[in-house]
């Protein structure tokens, strides 16, 4: 069995050694897809492309959505019989990568989703209650999105817990995300200045979500041995 391994960036590099190098712990190929423009809309320039592990294949493409990225994407790895799809912010560890390619191996699902535990401001705090929800992360080579990370296929839920890095950035790379993601008109008035900043010296401040707040109810403080071990690892600590 042949798997595969897609990462859609745009300039959000910080975790990309990290999710890369340990998809290549079991993926045959590993493909980032880099989009020439926001999904926002708004003007980007792009940035430079670290130095990353050989192997790893890099496609420019000008995509206009998430799912016609992911789309986009599936057709490159069409000959493997598997795909991981990760964003850029998105951790496995090493026991549950292999749990995965397990399930590919003996279930031969259409789609495995995997439940998700949020990062706050580092990889010391952590969104609490989790978030609802799961991704869908590795779909059988026919299987296509719609939406964000929606499929019309059957879903196998694994016991799996991803470490979702996407609220694990500095000031200036917060902004820089909210001015390029999809949701960037729907974000709730000041609250960068009323929750972002607040929360630096107000740690118990609730309905933290630009969005949808009560989605992230709090952050707690939580230590993470299994992500601090894969970031120091890959330098990205």
């Amino acid at each position: 069995m042949k798997l595969g391994a897609l990462i859609p960036v745009l300039n959000e590099w910080r975790f990309v050694p990290a999710v890369a190098g340990q998809l290549l712990e079991v993926v045959d190929r590993c493909l980032i897809l880099r989009g020439n423009q926001a999904l926002s809309g708004a003007p980007v320039e792009p940035g430079p492309v670290p130095t990353l592990d050989p192997r790893i294949e890099i496609v420019e493409g000008n995509w206009a959505s998430e799912n016609e990225t992911r789309n986009a994407g599936m057709e490159l790895v069409s000959d493997c019989d598997y795909i991981f799809m990760v964003d850029s912010d998105e951790i496995l560890v090493d026991e549950d990568l292999q749990r995965l390619k397990t399930l590919c191996e003996r279930e031969l699902p259409e789609v495995i989703a995997v439940q998700l535990h949020t990062y706050w401001k580092t990889s010391q705090y952590r969104i609490q209650p989790p978030e609802d929800g799961v991704i869908r992360m590795v779909l059988r080579r026919d299987v296509r999105f719609e939406g964000l990370r929606g499929v019309q296929a059957p879903v196998v839920q694994a016991d799996v817990w991803c470490r979702h890095l996407s609220y694990v950035r500095t000031d200036e790379e917060l902004l820089e995300k909210l001015r390029l993601f999809s949701h960037a008109d729907e974000i709730r008035p000041n609250w960068y200045e009323q929750v972002w900043k607040a929360w630096d010296t107000r740690q118990d401040l609730e309905d933290l979500h630009p969005i949808h707040p009560a989605a992230y109810k709090r952050a707690v403080y939580a230590p993470d041995p299994a992500l601090d071990a894969v970031l120091k690892k890959w330098g990205c600590r």
